[in-house]
């Protein structure tokens, strides 16, 4: 043993003596605790990493949009009585059809959270006062979340608008800020206003990314979601709202959406004034039809009477087409005299377009001006008969086989599908209309 170690040995023996011994019970009884301990090394206990949430990609969504929610006056397009509002969002409640937010389907979509096999999301577009005032009180009652949809140039303005106030009472409520542009106008056929592209993409810039910091710095809160006014849009319009931040944008389109849907094409029911039609297309999932009414389930009639009230259509409801420039068209004959100022139809991607009516031929139509580039569409339809109160509404969806375009023999196909679209007109076949 070297003088090092026996330095060592004696500092740690002389240590050990100098320890001061137990002088009270007390003493005493934390040193034969010590004792008692048991130092042995154990192997670590790691947590355990939370499994990943086992996802259901077979989901389907449906998102509702409204706009005024009113107590006075009459019902319209875009305003829906409150009553019939409360009786919608009870109708749900009874068939136990859960209400998500928005966010919990872009989680669900990110493959983060689970989701229930049907759901409907609730969306509330522009911003009037009615929102605060006669909407979130419903709402709160049934503890629905909601996202509302607004254009800063509406906010806080004169008439019937949501107040800054009343935008953070909404938030407060449980209701997910969207923009909805600065001045609502049609971000793509504005660029027809504008001589030169790079003016029009600098506004097309405020529009869409304007809105979205506008509102954020107001507000404190992530706007994250864009409804497109109007329902107008294109690719190219979808990818600008991408580029300015925004994790989804909202059509017009009537459809369910699902895990693979394009989150800047998300469609949306639009509910119009108390007609249900497009509330039963929404809220029907897997065959059970319609949800009009508290505990009821509404289908529709068959008896002769609501038979006679049908119409045809073109491009059918569900029908896949190759023709990228059809006409969109709908017999209305049976109709004894359709006003024609009140005829409105919105096409999805395009918002209103000019539909003209033929009276002696009985059809209202509408001739697309640019080939269609997406693979699905909604046509909405509105008139009225002169001298009868109440609007009559329908809807239906196509879709678009793109690729055919390329063939060689696509234009002899474009003329025989056209040919069968004149056969389709005449024959009479069910689309129901409703009031």
């Amino acid at each position: 043993m070297n003088l090092i170690s026996i330095l060592i040995l004696s500092i740690l023996f002389c240590a050990a003596c100098d320890r001061p011994k137990a002088t009270n019970k007390i003493e005493l009884d934390i040193a034969e605790d010590l004792e008692e301990l048991d130092m042995s090394p154990e192997p670590m206990q790691l947590p355990e990493k939370p499994e990943k949430p086992i996802i259901d990609k077979g989901s389907r969504v449906t998102f509702l949009g409204y706009h005024q929610i009113i107590t006075k006056g009459n019902p319209g397009e875009m305003k829906i009585m409150a009553t019939k509002f409360r009786s919608q969002m009870q109708s749900l409640k009874d068939a136990e059809i859960p209400v998500i937010s928005l966010s919990d389907y872009l989680e669900w979509r990110a493959g983060s959270k689970e989701i229930p096999e049907t759901s409907v999301i609730i969306t509330i577009d522009d911003g009037y006062d009615d929102l605060v005032d006669v909407a979130l009180p419903i709402l709160k009652e049934f503890g629905y979340p909601f996202t509302f949809y607004l254009y800063t140039n509406f906010l806080g303005g004169s008439g019937r608008t949501l107040s800054e106030n009343e935008v953070r009472a909404l938030i407060e409520g449980g209701g997910e800020l969207g923009s909805h542009s600065i001045s609502h106008d049609f971000l793509v056929r504005a660029k027809r206003k504008f001589g030169d592209k790079n003016d029009y993409e600098d506004w097309l810039f405020k529009e869409i990314k304007g809105s979205k910091e506008s509102l954020e710095k107001k507000f404190g809160v992530a706007v994250n979601s864009f409804a497109y006014p109007y329902g107008e849009y294109n690719e190219r319009l979808a990818k600008r709202i991408a580029e300015a931040g925004y994790s989804s944008a909202v059509t017009v389109n009537g459809a369910k959406s699902g895990y693979e849907t394009p989150l800047y094409e998300l469609p949306r029911y639009i509910i119009h004034g108390n007609n249900d039609i497009n509330w039963k297309a929404g809220t029907s999932f897997r065959g059970k039809v319609g949800l009009v009414g508290s505990r009821n389930i509404i289908k529709g009639s068959d008896n002769s009477a609501e038979k006679s009230r049908q119409i045809t259509v073109w491009p059918e409801n569900g029908k896949e087409i190759i023709d990228r420039l059809p006409i969109l068209s709908a017999n209305v004959s049976k109709y004894e005299e359709i006003d024609p100022d009140s005829i409105n139809m919105k096409v999805s991607g395009f918002g209103s377009v000019p539909a003209i009516y033929d009276k002696d031929e009985g059809i209202i139509l509408w001739a697309v001006k640019s080939k269609l580039r997406g693979s699905k569409y909604t046509v909405n339809l509105s008139f009225n008969e002169v001298g009868k109160e109440g609007k009559h509404f329908a809807a239906w969806s196509f879709l678009v086989e793109r690729n055919v375009f390329y063939l060689p023999d696509y234009e002899e196909r474009v003329k025989a599908e056209r040919l069968e679209s004149v056969k389709v007109l005449e024959n009479q076949s069910p689309l129901r209309l409703e009031k």
